[in-house]
């Protein structure tokens, strides 16, 4: 057996395999190289975002604690406009809310404060989101939007307690007394120890338990 002539043709059949495939195989690993850097520039770009979002984050909150209302907004609004897709996005529309709020600009506060509920990433965000919402719109006398937003809050965990308080006020604002001792006192019952508003709740069923007691 000629063994040269063997490897000849193992060299020949290479160079003609090579020939026909070696641009394929050049083209998949420069496929693959760029999606691993591609995927690795991605990843550090992401973190350096959301490094900046946390830095504007903190730079509201420190202009916040001093009650430099413009820099707050200023913050705010950068961070919603660059870092809309971050999980500090919601919370500076919440504060924006906020000072709204406090000039009495409630139709400014629900734009916010719908703009928050639509971004926000967490549930316990969404249900804060959802219940400032609904009391701007009692404000309002939004009376019929205020009732859709308590209605499709879903579970509610921790926070079902809250919904049914805010169920009362807006029964009181319908003019349904009894309808908001019914709300009040589930409220009260459902409530953990040492909530904050306990004091307030239970002054607000007192206020109408005589209706809710009549109704019964």
């Amino acid at each position: 057996m000629d063994v040269h002539a063997s490897e000849k043709e193992q060299v020949e059949a290479l160079r003609k395999w090579w020939k026909e495939n070696g641009s394929s195989v050049i083209t998949g690993v420069l496929l693959g190289l760029s999606v691993l850097l591609g995927g690795k520039a991605w990843f550090s770009y992401q973190e350096t975002r959301t490094l900046s979002a946390s830095n504007v984050y903190a730079q509201m909150m420190g202009a916040l604690n001093q009650n430099e209302e413009e820099p707050v907004r200023n913050f705010a609004n950068q961070l919603i406009s660059e870092y809309s897709g971050s999980g500090y996005a919601p919370l500076a529309a919440l504060v924006l809310a906020r000072l709204a709020v406090k000039q009495g600009e409630l139709p400014a506060a629900q734009v916010q404060l719908q703009w928050a509920l639509d971004h926000a990433d967490s549930p316990e965000l969404k249900h804060t989101a959802r219940m400032r919402l609904v009391r701007v719109l009692m404000d309002q006398n939004q009376l019929t939007d205020a009732a859709q937003q308590l209605n499709s809050a879903g579970e509610a965990g921790a926070y079902a307690y809250l919904y049914t308080e805010l169920q009362g006020d807006l029964a009181m604002l319908e003019g349904n007394a009894a309808e908001a001792a019914r709300a009040y006192r589930q409220a009260l019952d459902s409530m953990p120890a040492q909530a904050p508003n306990a004091a307030l709740l239970s002054a607000k069923y007192e206020s109408v338990s005589g209706a809710g007691s009549a109704a019964q």
